[in-house]
């Protein structure tokens, strides 16, 4: 995966000297993600009987009937932890990898998580909402079940879409392709299949969803302050304390990154265009100060 031009997302803009970080710096809740999402699968097979469903689907997974008309709300979360085999679970771990660090350290790690799970949530809403629409997903019922973390990480790939527009994609870790036609074809391929019916089609309804929230968070603006409310949910103070040498407490006010100001938006679409070396000085600072926030 190409990541060009990106010195922003790294620990230091002034010192000049770009370095890719390790794949989780700055980004524990993407490597939990991951070994939650192993770890659970593990647990699966201990707990599968022979000729019967995945215990923990059976609790777990989303359904109309189950989720909604029987009012079990958790399986909009819990569903997220399951996969059906060992490559629904490869891909999507795959996906937070090479992903998901990126975007959490834009981000920062709370909201993340919460735009993360909300992805998921919106994925399953998506497709219960097309479900009631004639002549789709005729072959479907009020119990087929979803299951997967493919909602949240469709909604990770739609921002790594809008802060990396210029970076390319190793597809199968050996085919280089632009993120801008790799969307494209997601979008074409996924509809596709929903509109026909084929197989999986309620699972590409909900990695629409998922890209949609991703989508809406970068283009409805009261979205990005609802998710950091929602990050922010049992703290006592959303900010930042410090304690000066004679034990005074000052409060900072800093700005998310998910805040950012115009000036900032303008910036990064510099870097994008023309490259980290076409910023001064002031423009570096600004990026090191909105980074540190």
């Amino acid at each position: 995966m190409g990541y060009n031009d990106r010195e922003y997302m790294q620990p230091d803009f002034q010192s000049g000297r770009p370095r890719m970080p390790g794949f989780f710096d700055g980004a524990p809740v993407t490597k939990w993600l991951i070994i939650v999402n192993v770890s659970i699968f593990l647990l699966q097979i201990l707990l599968t009987g022979k000729g019967e469903r995945l215990f923990m689907q059976s609790w777990g997974d989303t359904s109309i009937r189950d989720t909604f008309m029987k009012f079990q709300l958790w399986r909009l979360i819990t569903s997220q932890f399951l996969h059906a085999d060992f490559g629904h679970l490869f891909f999507n771990c795959l996906g937070l990898l090479f992903f998901g660090p990126h975007v959490e350290r834009w981000m920062k790690s709370s909201p993340y998580l919460v735009f993360y799970l909300l992805a998921g949530i919106f994925g399953d809403l998506v497709y219960t909402t097309l479900f009631f629409i004639p002549g789709l997903f005729e072959s479907h019922s009020l119990d087929s079940a979803a299951i997967g973390a493919s909602c949240g990480v469709l909604g990770i790939l739609a921002i790594f879409y809008f802060i990396a527009p210029n970076a390319t994609v190793m597809v199968f870790l050996i085919i280089p392709v632009p993120i801008k036609t790799m969307a494209i074809v997601f979008l074409v391929y996924e509809s596709c299949i929903v509109v026909f019916d084929l197989h999986n089609s309620g699972g590409s309804a909900g990695h629409l969803g998922g890209a949609l929230f991703g989508y809406l968070f970068f283009k409805w603006p009261p979205l990005r302050p609802f998710v950091i409310k929602i990050s922010q949910i049992g703290e006592n103070n959303p900010k930042k304390r410090r304690q000066t040498r004679d034990g005074r407490i000052v409060q900072e006010n800093k700005r998310s990154p998910l805040e950012l100001t115009k000036e900032v938006d303008r910036i990064l679409d510099k870097i994008s265009e023309q490259g980290i070396q076409s910023l001064t000085k002031k423009e570096k600072e600004t990026l090191d100060k909105a980074r540190r926030q």
